[in-house]
Formats: C-alpha cells, structure tokens, sequence
C-alpha cells in the first residue's frame, strides 16, 4: 500500500487548508479528506499516514513577481498567482517550512497549482477526474476539498510518472496529462 498527499494549503492557519491523501492497494480509496488549520494538525496527519509524495498548492520558490515559471504556465493558459504578492508570500513561507518538515519525514514534496492541473486533464470537474483514476467520491466537497483531492492524484500520478512538469530556472509546476475525453 503506498499513499499519496494533496494539500491546497491556506496562507494563514486561521484559515482551512484542505487536505486528502489517497492510498493505492488494488484499486484507489481516499484515505483522508477535510479541512484541517494548524501546522501541527497537517504534519500530525502526514507523519500518521506517510505519503510517499505530497502535492503541495502553494509556491515552493521564491519570486519578486511573477516567476519565469508562472509566465510558462500563464503562457499556455493557466491562470496562476505570483509569489510575490504580499499574501503570496505568506503562503510561500508557510509550504516551505511545511515542506522543509515534511521532507525530513521522508516525504517527497512537490508544487502543483490543482485549478489548472483539472484543466490539463480534461476532466469537467473533481468528480470526473476522481472516476477517471478509479477513486470513488461519495459526499460533496468544498473547494478546498476538491483542491486537496486534485493534488493528491496529481501526487499519485507524479508517483507513476505521468505528470506534466513546468520547468523554468526558478521552480516547477507539476500538472497532470490528458485524463478524460
């Protein structure tokens, strides 16, 4: 059994992060989904159910504006934040302490953006794209949800090696390849 980890992280723990990890062992099931605010709840969670990589929807490196990254990403027609807004940077500083965490736990981290890797996939929506990789939903989610859930399998499918990487000299996005029709 191998697990994987989504989290559209909040820039402020006063705020709900969303959080999913899903576990591969003949077929996919969610192991966890929901809404999580503390540093400490979030790494409690990934110290207890150790994914094997985390997709993390917050900005990993750092950027005055718009990094090169970004631009690539806006470029093809995803529409993405720049680190340097001031509640950016706050996100920013907060995944990477997370992932500075998480990656001494042994825990592989990656950045994803989950709105644009929905749209890379050709999915209408989470539920498509959940039924797509086998993953069965049965409760509505909120956004934060969805997101969390969006990069859990963009964390599944970076495992397998089918994802989509945007590479530029600062940082890279990872997205996923055409799933649905």
């Amino acid at each position: 059994m191998v697990r994987y980890a989504g989290i559209d992280l909040a820039g402020s723990p006063r705020n709900p992060s969303g959080v999913a990890v899903i576990e591969h062992s003949r077929g996919l099931r969610i192991v966890f989904i929901g809404l999580l605010y503390s540093d400490e709840d979030i790494l409690g969670l990934v110290e207890r159910l150790k994914p094997v990589v985390a997709a993390v929807d917050a900005p990993l490196t750092p950027g005055r504006g718009y990094r090169s990254v970004d631009l690539e990403l806006i470029k093809r027609g995803y529409r993405v934040l720049p680190p340097g807004w001031r509640g950016m940077r706050m996100l920013y500083e907060r995944a990477v302490r997370l992932a500075g965490i998480m990656r001494g736990m042994g825990v592989e981290v990656v950045e994803t953006h989950p709105r644009s890797a929905l749209k890379s996939s050709g999915c209408s929506d989470v539920y498509r794209l959940a039924e797509a990789v086998g993953i069965t939903v049965n409760t509505v989610l909120s956004r934060d949800e969805e997101d969390a859930l969006v990069a859990s399998i963009v964390a599944l499918k970076h495992g397998e090696g089918g994802v989509l990487v945007f590479k530029a000299c600062d940082g890279e996005v990872f997205l996923l390849r055409r799933l649905c029709d």
